[in-house]
């Protein structure tokens, strides 16, 4: 077996075949699996960023061809405890091997970069059948720290009935304003959005997950959607501002030039002070609208919960997510 080498994104060829491999392995057996696309996946590790280390390692086959591969990123800013790893194996070479001798580059990555937290995630089915992955996790020391249902639905929806969810909700936040726009947040709000994204892993559900606020400022912000432009996604956000003029919730909705058969739900969240004012469905009725009067092709949107998160898990269920497959976060001290 060779020994793990890097891969350097900026060679076409080498990318072009670490990523055949990585993609195949994991969406393998997967109705609804969505690894980024290529093209998304080549400009991430691309576009420079202060934010998060990345790198892409694969270990090859007795006739050279890539067997395993592996996808480190890592925090610069925040949580620098931590590094997230993610390895997949061709499924012809399972059992050899490949996979626990990239485990044990990421273990020396860690130790290189001062790391003492590794993470990972698994996506299995919604039955609970067990799955060679977890078999390699658990033997590799990771534990199952949180649980994320992964829930898919079907666009577009009806105008009407997203008008009339609006509506039953709209008493209930009487006082507060709906703003919406696409891509780049508005100078005026980007420092108010920037905090709102820093309080998101300590508001959400997060299982035993070890996690530390993250350092949002609007600098970061701006870098964000630098990356996701280059990655050819558009944004659709929708926050809430209170009586008072400060954010009280936001949600976020991202669909790619490269995977236009699918959209994204990404961070929602309403801040505790301002809850119970069914602001989290209102957001999302707002933000479906926004995206449908633009693009109204159909596509599945995509979104993930944790388990115990139930308000967002009713808001999801009002317009229609049905749940597909669970997403098992990992974790494990070295």
């Amino acid at each position: 077996m060779s020994t793990s080498e890097q891969i350097d994104p900026h060679d076409t060829e080498a990318f072009d075949a670490w990523y055949d491999v990585h993609r195949a392995a994991l969406d393998e057996g997967r109705e609804f699996a969505v690894t980024w696309a290529r093209e998304e996946m080549r400009a991430g590790l691309l576009t420079d960023t202060a934010y998060f280390g990345k790198e892409i390692w694969a270990v090859r086959d007795e006739a050279g061809a890539i067997a395993g591969t592996l996808f480190l990123d890592y925090p610069l800013k925040d949580n620098t405890a931590q590094i997230q790893a993610n390895i997949a194996v061709r499924a012809d070479v399972r059992r050899r091997g490949y996979g626990t001798h990239l485990a044990r580059t990421v273990a020396e990555r860690a130790a290189e970069l001062g790391r003492t937290t590794v993470k990972g995630q698994l996506d299995v089915p919604i039955d609970g059948a067990p799955t060679p992955g977890q078999a390699f996790a658990a033997a590799n020391g990771l534990t199952v720290a949180n649980v994320e249902v992964h829930r898919v639905l079907e666009l577009p929806l009806a105008e009407d009935f997203l008008s009339g969810l609006a509506e039953k909700v709209a008493e209930h936040h009487q006082d507060y304003r709906l703003i919406s726009w696409q891509d780049r947040c508005p100078d005026g709000y980007v420092d108010a959005y920037a905090a709102m994204q820093a309080t998101f892993d300590l508001e959400a559900p997060m299982g035993d997950l070890e996690v530390e606020a993250a350092v949002y400022d609007a600098a970061r912000v701006r870098s964000g959607e630098e990356q996701r432009l280059a990655q050819g996604r558009s944004g659709w956000i929708t926050v809430a501002q209170a009586p008072d003029g400060t954010l009280a919730g936001y949600t976020e909705l991202y669909v790619g030039v490269h995977d236009p058969g699918n959209a994204f739900q990404w961070g929602t969240l309403v801040s505790r002070a301002h809850r119970g004012h069914r602001l989290g469905l209102a957001l999302k009725v707002r933000n479906h609208l926004e995206l449908q009067r633009s693009h109204s092709e159909r596509r599945i949107v995509h979104t993930w919960n944790a388990e115990q998160n139930a308000p967002m898990n009713a808001v999801n269920a009002e317009l229609g997510f049905r749940p597909v497959e669970l997403a098992q976060e990992l974790q494990r001290r070295i």
